[in-house]
């Protein structure tokens, strides 16, 4: 099974020395499905929402985000 670029990225030790930290609140809901996920794969949590923000910002150029931020004021 080939790999995504995120995943090669996240698999490698890699510490960027422009690394920032990001803080974000979640419902309740999503963190106990996170931490289950976590659990299951045996990563953390952090590695889960590193993967995903990794999947987001490899495909920015032609993601298609189904919100209306913009139209919202």
């Amino acid at each position: 099974m080939q790999q995504s670029s995120a995943e090669c990225r996240l698999m490698t030790k890699h510490t960027a020395p422009a690394s920032v930290r990001v803080t974000a609140s979640l419902p309740r809901e999503q963190y106990n499905v996170l931490v289950a996920l976590a659990a299951k794969h045996k990563v953390s949590v952090a590695w889960l929402v590193r993967f995903a923000v990794a999947q987001l910002t490899d495909n920015a150029e032609t993601v298609q985000l189904p919100l209306e931020l913009f139209l919202q004021r």
